[in-house]
């Protein structure tokens, strides 16, 4: 009979582990509609395009290439409440599985494809989230590689943070911390040459940042008593809260990362995005935006400690 050593046992239990977010994330309902071998197809194709040089790929590929990250996502994001659980058990490590592989698929499909480029806002949240995929996933230095290869993505977001303070509050608000996110994730395009010689420039840039939407905030800030008269009023009071916990999450994940006291911050880092999803709830494409956003800060604030091998995903 042959005995495990401890090291052996850890191997096949990450073995196992792996084949188990496999099969949840495969018979997951959005993902099983698009056969087995149309997601084999698929994915080579974006394999070989994903960190190719050029626009990225177009019609006809491309909806089918939209359609299996998107599945990739769904399937993911209902594990995310199981993974961001603070206390350990087996359910959280398969749901931190499956959310890191369900990651790692979506951002093949995604990086593989055309980026909008006709709108800056689009641009900028078409590279966050890809930035926020390729956190979970562990894949940041592929991350930085297709900045490299989509030259005609970085000019459209260097164009629109460069018109941001000109923007009215609420599009000002938006860009900036979705500026200031690009710049946790990494994105070379979030430095500035401000601070080219710092350790950290694009962190150091996020901070300047984030000092200048403070300053911005105190004369724009929507008033939160009396009552609301109207839809549009609703509206922009549900936005102000939004931008509100989304800044304070956003602060508080810089501070901890130039401070390196990541893990203390998890928690709280969760209350304010929840808070923000809650009020963008009527939102979809914001809402799983502000998802991936979660679970990346948490991934980068230490909440998610595990570091996974998903071999063959």
């Amino acid at each position: 009979m042959q005995v495990l050593t401890p090291v052996a046992e850890r191997d096949l239990a990450a073995r196992n582990l792996a084949e188990l977010a496999r099969t949840t994330l495969d018979e997951h309902w959005a993902v099983a509609a698009i056969p087995l071998e149309r997601r084999a197809l698929l994915l080579e194709r974006a394999d070989a395009a994903a960190l190719r040089p050029g626009d990225g790929l177009g019609e006809p590929i491309a909806d089918g290439l939209a359609l299996l990250g998107t599945a990739y996502e769904l399937a993911a994001l209902g594990q995310l409440d199981a993974a961001l659980q603070p206390a350990p058990s087996a359910g959280r490590d398969l749901a931190q599985a499956v959310l890191s592989l369900g990651a790692a698929r979506a951002f093949r499909c995604s990086a593989a494809l055309r980026p909008p480029t006709d709108e800056g806002e689009s641009a900028v949240k078409w590279a966050l989230k890809l930035g926020a995929l390729a956190l979970v996933s562990r894949q940041t230095d592929a991350y930085i590689r297709w900045w490299e290869v989509r030259h005609h993505v970085t000019e459209t977001v260097h164009q629109a943070a460069s018109q941001l303070e000109h923007e009215p509050w609420e599009a000002y608000a938006r860009g900036t911390l979705w500026m200031a996110w690009l710049g946790l994730m990494g994105a070379p395009v979030a430095a500035h040459a401000d601070h080219a010689a710092e350790e950290l420039p694009m962190l150091s840039a996020t901070r300047s940042r984030l000092a200048a939407f403070r300053e911005r905030r105190a004369d724009y800030e929507v008033p939160v008593e009396g009552p609301v008269l109207n839809t549009a009023a609703l509206r922009a009071r549900m936005n102000e809260f939004a931008i509100r916990h989304l800044a304070d999450a956003t602060e508080l994940l810089t501070v901890a990362v130039l401070r390196r006291t990541l893990p203390d911050v998890s928690g709280e880092f969760k209350l304010h995005l929840s808070a923000a999803r809650s009020a963008m709830a009527g939102d979809h494409g914001q809402d799983v935006l502000l998802a991936w956003m979660q679970a990346a800060g948490v991934t980068l604030a230490g909440g998610v400690t595990a570091q996974l091998e998903l071999p063959g995903f």
